[in-house]
This record gives C-alpha cells, sequence and structure tokens, in this order.
C-alpha cells in the first residue's frame, strides 16, 4: 500500500467543504456534479473526500480519523482562532503525543496529533567511572532499565533473542543503568531498538554515548549500513546523523 484517503459520508458536500477551508484550513480539490455529491479537501499530506450520503452522515457522529501533525499546538490555536467545534482539549496523552479532537459538521471527530514537546534539559558530562559494554542485555538488566524508562510492564517473547547484539552502560559499582538493542533487518539493513537509560541517569551524555557505540558496531561488521530507528525524539538522533523522518535512517 502507498496511500490511502479517507472517504466520509456528507449530508451537504458545498457546507462541508466551506468549513474544511475556511475553518480547519484545507484546500478544496475537486468537486463532482451540480449540486456536488463528490467534493475532495486537502491540507499538506492528507486527503479527505467525502460523499452526499445524507442517511450515512446522521449516524456517524463520534467517528474518529487521526491527523499527524508537525506542530499540533500552532494548528490547536489556529483552529481555535477560526472557532472550529473542539470537543477534546489539547493535552499529552499517556502514550506519548499530544492531542486534541475537532468535531466537524457532519459529527465526524478528527483526531490531530503530534509529538511531546518539551525543552530538553541541559546535559551534563559523561559520569566518570560508568562503563560502556558491546553486548546483549540480558533479560533482567533489559527488563530493569526498560520497564523504568519506559514503563514496559513485561518483556516480549524472544525479543533478545531475535537482537543481533546490543549496548549496555554500567555504573562505577557494576548496575547495569542503560540498554540499547540493535537487529540485523537484511544484508546492509540494521534497526535500532530500546535505547533507555535509568531515570537517574539521564542527560549525562549515557544515551547518546550508546548510540555511538551500536552505530560502530555495526559499521565494523557492515560498512556502508543503512540503519533505522523509530523515535518522536528526532532532535537527539539527529545530532548523531540521522534524517528528521517518523522513521530516522542513516547510512553508515
Amino acid at each position: 500500500m502507498i496511500s490511502s484517503t479517507a472517504i466520509f459520508a456528507s449530508s451537504d458536500i458545498a457546507a462541508t467543504l466551506t468549513y474544511y477551508k475556511d475553518v480547519l484550513g484545507f484546500e478544496s480539490i475537486w468537486t463532482y456534479g451540480d449540486p456536488p455529491v463528490f467534493g475532495s479537501v486537502s491540507k499538506g499530506g492528507v486527503t479527505i473526500t467525502f460523499n452526499l450520503q445524507p442517511e450515512l452522515a446522521a449516524k456517524i457522529r463520534g467517528h474518529l480519523h487521526g491527523v499527524k501533525v508537525e506542530d499540533v499546538d500552532e494548528l490547536y490555536q489556529f483552529h481555535r482562532s477560526r472557532g472550529a467545534h473542539v470537543v477534546s482539549e489539547i493535552e499529552d496523552m499517556p502514550w506519548g503525543l499530544r492531542e486534541y479532537v475537532v468535531e466537524d459538521l457532519n459529527g465526524y471527530h478528527l483526531r490531530f496529533y503530534g509529538p511531546i514537546v518539551r525543552e530538553a534539559p541541559k546535559s551534563s558530562p559523561f559520569p566518570e567511572g560508568v562503563t560502556i559494554v558491546r553486548r546483549k542485555p540480558t533479560g533482567d538488566e533489559f527488563a530493569t532499565v526498560a520497564d523504568q524508562a519506559f514503563g514496559y510492564e513485561e518483556q516480549v517473547p524472544g525479543l533478545l533473542e531475535r537482537t543481533w547484539n546490543g549496548v549496555v552502560a554500567r555504573s562505577p559499582n557494576g548496575e547495569s543503568i542503560g540498554v540499547l538493542r540493535i537487529m540485523w533487518d537484511a544484508p546492509g539493513w540494521f534497526s535500532i531498538w530500546d535505547v533507555a537509560v535509568l531515570p537517574d541517569w539521564q542527560t549525562r551524555n549515557i544515551g547518546s554515548t550508546m548510540m555511538r557505540e551500536a552505530l560502530e558496531m555495526i559499521r565494523e561488521a557492515s560498512p556502508g549500513a543503512i540503519v533505522h530507528l523509530f523515535t518522536f525524539k528526532q532532535g537527539f538522533y539527529e545530532r548523531l546523523g540521522f534524517m528528521k523522518e517518523s522513521v530516522s535512517t542513516l547510512r553508515l
């Protein structure tokens, strides 16, 4: 699948397009029929098509459609200024997204969401006595660090067995305080997962040091390999050379 387009039922195509243009900031692409029985709007990479189905439109109130945006706070303020019907105010969600919900003229709920952006705390120097070890984390290490860093409730069965290699950070007293997993996806393709540092040791350049060690391990094993990861913390990984995308990629 390359792309998809949402198709919404509408009781009035012309009124719906006007609302999406004037209130939500979309642009009209086309209409079909006179009066129109189909219509479409777009904004960035989002396209929504409307089909004249009054009976169906009367029954769909609350149906959700998610729209990912780059600056969710800016768009929220824009929608507020245009008088959009906001049914859920903007807030940070436990699953790591900041979002709000707008209801359109037909009752559809549009959930606009983006990453939670917080000012990054200043990092302190790498702690003296902390060691970086090239190996897969053990089950206990992964469970302890990932649970405190990410809130994992349980380890996915076979997760570490499928892991190609990893990096572990250890405190001066030998406690495991950071973990990282490397997956071998295909010849010349690797991915990095679960970069985690215990909360008391964060903002001390441990995570970035583990990442540099992991990239060097991959470079030694497969020069020119492509490395990808999924993250909402693009700024952190951009400093290491990754491209700013939802799926970030780096060619070594």
